[in-house]
């Protein structure tokens, strides 16, 4: 009992590790810095956002079940709020709700 413990705190003190290491990791490089970033990294910036929230898209959307509105529900009220309000958290949360009220309601 006392191994599975000890092994379970070591996957999450490694786990913590890295997280803490790769977000640490551009501040080392650029944070000591003044000036302007480098080029390569302003265009990485700028498109590492866009393909981490298409993949977000795609997985939040694997094995819904398409035949229902529930989907189209809760997808156009966060696309519509995120356009409209632009505030993300008020997006997710509203459409997670909508997602979450439309599948209760069998719709």
């Amino acid at each position: 009992m006392e191994a599975d413990t000890t092994y379970m705190a070591g996957i999450v003190a490694t786990g913590f590790a890295v997280n803490f290491a790769l977000r640490a990791l551009p501040f080392l490089f650029f944070g000591a810095r003044r000036g302007p970033l480098p080029p390569w990294v302003e265009k990485f910036g700028a498109f590492v956002s866009p393909m981490i929230i298409g993949g977000l898209i795609v997985y939040s959307f694997a094995g819904v079940q398409w035949r229902t509105a529930s989907p189209y529900i809760a997808a156009t009220l966060t696309v519509g709020l995120q356009i409209w309000q632009r505030n993300p958290l008020l997006s997710i949360i509203a459409g997670t709700l909508a997602y979450m009220a439309a599948i209760r309601l069998n719709w």
